[in-house]
């Protein structure tokens, strides 16, 4: 069973979690049964219909393992859909103001924080069977987690504003866009870009907000926790990919090679 009060532990000690972006229930479960404290779900960039993300969601949460939504776009209706279909939390790519970050405040709490439509008949309100109503609002509430990213030269810029929006759990520092945003189209792992993301880290973490960002390896995930991140994210890909090169690599044989 999912501890109701998991996301509070990112104020004291660093969450791994990890991106899932093939469209399939199992490999989600697959993700969680790893051992991760949480699955991130990329619907901004993988290809997944409703049905299917709901499917990856249970699938997750079966394993004991919360689940966030990436959502493609700051739009009420994907942040109130994922929520709706019982997703623990939303991720909110490109948030680079502060009415946008309003914007997801609103989609993602109910009132009279939000505006977000209150309905039971729910997958997280077990389809109408919840006791207490008022109780299931409240708790839905509390226990959701907001995300949302900085990931561009106007967001860095604008931090300590975006740090001023109440309802907002994480902010997530998101390397690939930033490198884009600095002109660094290829090479996240730039000094430059390293730099930004760490500095912006520490911003969050010195204003008692958590910080999130997204890693490729284990040394960088010790980097990033050293700076103060405790919501870190990584991908399964290029490890199944490098173990698979490693594999292939060692065990064949050069055409007309010895045997």
């Amino acid at each position: 069973m999912i501890d109701r009060h998991w996301k509070d532990r990112l104020q004291t000690e660093p969450l791994l979690g990890c991106f899932v972006t093939f469209a399939s229930p199992a490999i989600c479960e697959f993700t969680a049964e790893i051992g991760f404290d949480f699955t991130l779900i990329d619907n901004e960039h993988g290809l997944m219909n409703d049905e299917t993300l709901e499917n990856m969601v249970r699938a997750s949460q079966a394993a004991d393992c919360p689940s966030i939504v990436r959502i493609p776009y700051n739009q009420p209706d994907y942040i109130r859909r994922a929520l709706d279909f019982g997703a623990n939390g939303v991720q909110v790519p490109l948030v680079n103001e502060v009415p946008a970050a309003r914007r997801v405040v609103a989609a993602s709490h109910f009132p009279p924080v939000g505006e977000r439509g209150v309905a039971f008949q729910t997958r997280p309100a077990r389809y109408g069977m919840v006791a207490d109503k008022a109780a299931y609002l409240r708790e839905a509430d509390r226990a959701k987690l907001v995300a949302v990213h900085v990931e561009t030269v106007e967001a860095v810029e604008r931090l300590d504003a975006l740090l001023d929006v109440e309802g907002i759990d994480v902010y997530f520092v998101g390397p690939g866009d930033l490198a884009v945003s600095m002109g660094y189209p290829h090479d996240l792992n730039h000094p430059d870009v390293i730099t930004a993301v760490d500095k912006t880290i520490g911003r969050i973490r010195d204003r008692g907000k958590v910080a999130g960002t997204y890693v490729g390896s284990a040394d960088r995930g010790r980097q990033v926790i050293d700076a103060g991140a405790h919501y870190v994210v990584t991908i399964l890909t290029p490890h199944m990919v490098r173990g698979g090169h490693e594999f292939l690599g060692a065990v064949r044989r050069p055409v007309g090679g010895a045997r």
